[in-house]
């Protein structure tokens, strides 16, 4: 297991979706629920994807995703958000911040196997 993603994400039933489809792929999912955290292990560890619930509580996105982007060791780190579709602002202010991808919740959750693959497996 040498490829890691930096789950930030209060939902159970869907950290535990994503953990065992990183466990199909031989992947290592690390659970992180606090802006510090997220950001001292993304430098640590170098993943290979970090995702983020925008409405984890506790965290300012737009801002971690700024303070990434910023610093050399995980500024190429890709960043997949996602949040209910109702937030629309939510949403493009994480885009505009710099994450990768930004979904809606039904999204993320219908094609996460696809969104995985397409940075664990590459």
């Amino acid at each position: 297991m040498n490829k890691k993603v930096i789950i930030a994400a209060n939902n159970m039933i869907f950290t535990s979706k994503i953990m065992t489809i990183l466990d199909g792929m031989d992947a290592e999912g690390i659970k992180a629920i606090r802006s510090d955290d997220i950001f001292t292990k993304a430098q640590e560890i170098k993943p290979d994807l970090i995702i983020i619930d925008l409405n984890l509580n506790g965290i300012e996105a737009p801002s971690l995703i700024n303070k990434l982007r910023s610093y050399g060791a995980t500024q190429s780190i890709p960043i997949v958000c996602y949040s209910p579709h109702v937030l629309k602002d939510q949403m493009k202010a994480a885009k505009t911040a710099g994450a990768t991808e930004v979904y809606p919740n039904s999204k993320m959750t219908s094609r996460m196997n696809n969104i995985l693959s397409k940075y664990i497996e590459s």
